[in-house]
Parts: structure tokens; sequence; C-alpha cells
């Protein structure tokens, strides 16, 4: 896992938290110093599904003792066999439906779910496949849920033939740097 030390922006903290196994009890505070050691993994195969319900579980749990410390259950990251091949990582973000559907609602925008997402009990889980070193721009434009750079950030267009998003153009799009050709359209 060491690769990834390479990949992180210095200009941004490491907020990454790693969980080897479903059976540990003790998480940093606040985000795994890197580098980091190879380990085996008790996540192995498991499905989007079966690490939602993990990380929720586990967090709920220590939520109870007072320790879940910089743990949030809307937000996983998972580096898998890509991840090691590309320096790529997963993010997944979640919300509930009813309010991202009154978010809409309340901005007079017509109901949708853009890009790859699950919908389930309520709740959405949106997953991006993008460069570690470019994951704090969608973890800081996403965290608060915002449904202009949930959209902005699933747009098929900016997914590359390997699934990776590329983050240069929403980037640009939020810095002024290039017109957003979606609000071009619409003038």
């Amino acid at each position: 896992m060491d690769q990834f030390a390479r990949y992180h922006s210095p200009d941004c903290p490491n907020f990454f938290c790693v969980v080897r196994t479903p059976e540990q009890t003790e998480f940093d505070s606040y985000g795994t110093e890197l580098q980091i050691s190879d380990f085996s993994t008790g996540f192995k195969d498991a499905t989007d599904t079966e690490l939602r319900l993990w990380a929720r579980s586990k967090i709920s749990e220590l939520r109870e003792h007072g320790s879940e410390d910089m743990l949030q259950s809307y937000w996983i990251a998972v580096m898998d066999e890509q991840s090691g091949h590309d320096s790529t990582i997963v993010l997944h973000y979640n919300e509930e439906l009813s309010l991202w559907a009154q978010s809409l609602e309340d901005a007079g925008l017509p109901f949708n779910i853009p890009g790859d997402a699950d919908v389930s009990e309520g709740d959405i889980w949106w997953r991006w496949r993008l460069p570690i070193s470019e994951a704090h721009h969608l973890f800081n434009g996403v965290d608060d849920g915002d449904f202009v750079m949930i959209e902005l950030f699933s747009r098929p267009e900016y997914v590359g033939p390997n699934g990776v998003v590329n983050v240069d153009i929403p980037v640009k799009i939020i810095r002024g740097e290039i017109p957003d050709p979606i609000t071009q359209q619409k003038s």
C-alpha cells in the first residue's frame, strides 16, 4: 500500500481511516498516517452493500461508546485490486432519499438521481472511482450533500473507459477555469 503515499496531495490533510478487518476495534482518530504497510484484509470480495452495512453497524456500535472519532457512516472509501494497479480509490457517499428529494424540490428541480447510485431502504449511495490524489476534491464538493456538486461529479461524460472519474474537468468548472457545458446550453 506504500504506492499511495506518493499520490497523496500535501495540500490536503489525510482524511481516510484504514479499516483492515471487520474485527478491528481501534481506529485512527483522524486519518491513517501514510505510508501503510501491506496487510491482509478481512473485506476481500465483500460487496458494496456488505461494506456499507458493516460501516453503519460498526459506527453505530462505536457511537454508543462515544468512540466513533472521525468515522462517518455516510462516507466509505474502498481500496480494491484495481486501486493497486492504477492508484484509484472508490468513494461511496450516502444521503437519505427523502432529503435528496426535498433539496431538489426546494430548488424547483425535477427529481432525479444522477450517476452511479444504488437506492435501497430510503437511502441513496453514490459511488465514484477516482485517483486517490484527487479524492479530496470530490469529498469537499459533495460532503454536505450539495446536489449541484453530486450532479457535476456524476456526469457520465467525465468517466473514462476504465471507470475512473476525470476529476480535472469538474474542478476546473468549479474554479471557473472552463465553462460548464450544461449551464451554457441552458443559457
